[in-house]
């Protein structure tokens, strides 16, 4: 008995040996293959242009699936590339993703996950959690008891919310004001409202964070995304979002016919009206794109929706970050719009 589990343990012995010696030989034997492949010529055209890129210093590199050059998709992943990899980018930052929400596939993936400010475009996290939470009938007496942490005047701060007249609003007027001409009183108006959801106290911050909470889970936005709730406008520096969480929440809310039917309408539309009348005239873009807008020091960003080039619908989000100018961030995003609806 004692003669058969020395051999069983020589044979286990054997074998371990015998797969670490596996493993071990391994991973040379594939950097081998690799070498070979880039000195015979074998790399493929787009993995040596972004080989290229990355010796002449560029890193904005698409993350998402490789589609043909000969197909639609190909030739936008090309043309957002070119886009991406300009001097703009040399000392600032970028966040980008484009999504087609009728295939249910990423067209273009940049910097993705990143932490930035949303600025702005803080407002679509308000906008559709109050009509995920409360509704599109939702009406209320706008008031403001709190103010955001770390806020920066920079944006539209005029207000058209009438303090004085008490009379309850209705969701879509609240919306129509507070997304078109990005009025920032009006969405920390519909902020605190938040509050209030499931029996909590008008003006805790922690209800409201919580019950965005509820909705980014249903968006399928994990809590350790990283992100920092602060205000419902997007004036405050402590905002921290990423691109990919800005796209799901809009893939989401056009899923669901009852926030879809609200939030649409409140959109700037490209060329027509709100923050974007005097943008994309004269292009492909004019008139196919849904977005918000959003502006702070340093930051520009633009999300939303997109009637697509290829005859579908697409939701986007774009976030400038560390820009000089938000002239800068807006020339880009106008030319990544114009790709997006171009055939």
């Amino acid at each position: 008995m004692k003669n058969g589990i020395f051999y069983i343990l020589i044979l286990l012995s054997i074998v371990a040996c015998s797969t670490k010696k596996t493993i071990v030989v391994t991973e040379p034997e594939i950097r081998t293959v690799y070498v070979e492949k880039e000195v015979k010529n074998k790399v493929s055209d787009y993995d040596m242009m972004l080989l290229n890129m990355l010796r002449n210093g560029n890193r904005n590199f698409n993350t998402s699936h490789q589609y043909p050059e000969n197909t639609w998709e190909g030739r936008l992943q090309a043309r957002l590339l070119e886009l991406c990899n300009q001097p703009l980018f040399n000392n600032s930052q970028l966040g980008l993703v484009v999504y087609d929400i009728t295939d249910g596939k990423f067209l273009f993936i940049v910097n993705g996950n990143q932490r930035m400010r949303p600025a702005s475009c803080q407002k679509i996290v308000t906008a559709v959690s109050a009509l995920d939470l409360l509704g599109g009938e939702y009406s209320y007496i706008p008031r403001i008891d709190e103010a955001g942490e770390g806020w920066c005047w920079d944006d539209n701060i005029t207000s058209q919310m009438p303090y004085r007249d008490k009379r309850r609003w209705h969701m879509n007027e609240v919306l129509q004001i507070m997304m078109k001409e990005s009025d920032n009183r009006m969405a920390e108006s519909l902020f605190w409202q938040l509050s209030t959801f499931g029996g909590g106290k008008f003006g805790n911050i922690k209800s409201v964070v919580s019950n965005i909470e509820q909705v980014f889970q249903r968006a399928g936005i994990p809590q350790a995304s990283g992100y920092r709730i602060a205000d419902g406008s997007g004036l405050s520096l402590y905002n921290y979002i990423t691109p990919q969480m800005l796209n799901a929440l809009l893939v989401y809310a056009w899923s669901q016919e009852d926030i879809r039917a609200h939030l649409i309408p409140s959109l700037p539309v490209g060329g027509v009206d709100g923050t974007l009348k005097n943008r994309f005239q004269g292009t492909k873009a004019y008139n196919n794109i849904f977005a918000k807008t959003g502006t702070v020091t340093g930051v520009s960003s633009l999300s939303g929706y997109a009637n697509g080039g290829n005859g579908h619908v697409l939701s986007f989000a774009i976030i400038n970050q560390g820009v000089e100018r938000g002239s800068m961030g807006r020339s880009f995003q106008d030319q990544v719009c114009i790709a997006i609806t171009e055939p």
